[in-house]
C-alpha cells in the first residue's frame, strides 16, 4: 500500500508535462483529484486496521494522511509550470 504512493507521486510531474504537450488544460485537474481520492481511501483503510488501538497508532494514521496531502499539494503546485513546459515543447514542434 505504501509502495504505490512513490510511483504515483513520481508520475504526477510526468502527467503534467504530457497533459501540457497534449494541450488539454482541463485534464490537469484529474491526476491530483484521483490521487487525493486514493489517499483518503487509504487513510480510511489504515484507520480501520488501527481500530481501537492506542493513540500512537492513530497518530501514525494522521501523520500518513498529512504527509501525503502535503506532498500532493507540492506536486500539484509544481504541475502548473511543468504543464506550461509541455505546452511550450508542443509549440516548438513544426505543424504537420
Amino acid at each position: 500500500m505504501f509502495h504505490i504512493m512513490r510511483r504515483i507521486f513520481a508520475g504526477l510531474p510526468v502527467a503534467s508535462v504530457l497533459i501540457g504537450f497534449a494541450g488539454q488544460p482541463a485534464v490537469l485537474v484529474i491526476p491530483p483529484a484521483l490521487t487525493a481520492a486514493y489517499v483518503l481511501l487509504r487513510d480510511r483503510v489504515i484507520r480501520r486496521r488501527v481500530g481501537l488501538a492506542a493513540w500512537p497508532s492513530d497518530g501514525f494514521a494522521c501523520h500518513v494522511l498529512v504527509d501525503d496531502m502535503a506532498r500532493l499539494l507540492c506536486l500539484t503546485m509544481l504541475g502548473l509550470p511543468l504543464f506550461f513546459a509541455g505546452y511550450a515543447l508542443r509549440a516548438l514542434l513544426p505543424a504537420a
